[in-house]
């Protein structure tokens, strides 16, 4: 479990969930099965934590990661919606980067415990708040599926009478030993290098990480593999609804200007992340819903 905060329960929901919080109140969602443990925050509707038994975390979070609700959480699996990156102009000027999904408090909807693993859902839907943002009515629910492996489906509903468009990203920071010890393969041969100002590029579908990445890869064909020799596994993304996967690494200088990260923080993530990057996003009609989904296994070697 999340061993660097300090937690207390406050809350049973069932053998395995309950709700906890930290010394400032701040909530999270902990989940420990047999199988694995977990945690959500409700604030960005967040999944921070999941490890299987006797394995390394799948998921990453900085262990200096601020928690309060006003900041996005540095690691886990942030919810870029509904826009990736810089909000339209049309919308207006100084809104969120990523959108406000990820720092709006949530609800849980449902949860389930069987002896196979747990499913969680998560629900958040507009406001007059959100709305002086982005002025559709929506329901966003984030569905987790979490037994042996991690599935995340968020589903876009259309709840007004307008249709929308939206970008969006499961941020999904990896844990890894070692830059070194990883590659990626299964990529799309095709990307946009957001560090070579979006010049599009193309590439092996295997990647080596050796430095700064910060790249809009086409949809990958079938699934995506990070392998891992130091873990002495691999990590098979799939990926659905999506028209990308976006790798990200900071690297040496992005890591020391984070205040929310170690400067060695790089060392031991990779982001591979499930996105919906074109300009147009995805055009949802009025009652009808769009699902962005990643699922990650773990094989180990």
């Amino acid at each position: 479990m999340l061993r660097h905060i300090s937690l207390d329960k406050i809350k049973t929901l069932s053998n395995a969930v309950s709700i906890q919080a930290d010394a400032a109140g701040y909530q999270f969602l902990t989940i420990e099965h047999k199988k694995f443990d977990a945690a959500f925050t409700l604030h960005g509707g967040h999944l921070v934590h999941f490890q299987l038994k006797d394995q390394p975390p799948i998921i990453w979070l900085s262990k200096t990661a601020l928690f309060n609700e006003q900041k996005a959480i540095r690691g886990g699996v942030p919810i870029c919606w509904p826009w990736f990156g810089a909000a339209d102009k049309s919308l207006g000027e100084n809104l969120p980067g990523h959108g406000f999904a990820r720092t709006s408090k949530w609800e849980i909807a449902a949860h389930n415990e069987s002896l196979d693993g747990v499913e969680i859902e998560l629900r958040l839907t507009d406001s007059a708040a959100t709305r002086k943002i982005w002025p559709f009515q929506f329901e966003l629910v984030l569905k987790a599926t979490l037994t042996d492996q991690i599935k995340l489906e968020l589903i876009s509903k259309n709840t007004g009478d307008t249709p929308f468009s939206y970008r969006s990203a499961l941020h999904t920071y990896l844990n890894i030993s070692a830059p070194e010890s990883c590659t990626v393969s299964g990529l799309n041969n095709h990307y946009n290098d957001s560090l070579d100002n979006g010049l599009a590029k193309s590439g092996e579908s295997t990647l080596q990480i050796t430095g700064p990445i910060d790249a809009i890869y086409k949809k990958a064909p079938s699934s995506v593999t990070l392998s891992d020799r130091q873990f002495n596994r691999q990590l098979i993304i799939e990926n659905s609804g999506n028209d990308s996967e976006v790798l990200w690494t900071p690297w040496v200088a992005g890591a020391k200007a984070f205040a929310d990260m170690p400067d060695n923080g790089y060392q031991t993530m990779f982001c591979i992340e499930s996105a919906i990057t074109s300009k147009t996003g995805v055009a949802v009609q009025p009652g009808h819903s769009h699902s962005l989904t990643t699922t990650i296994s773990s094989i180990t070697e």
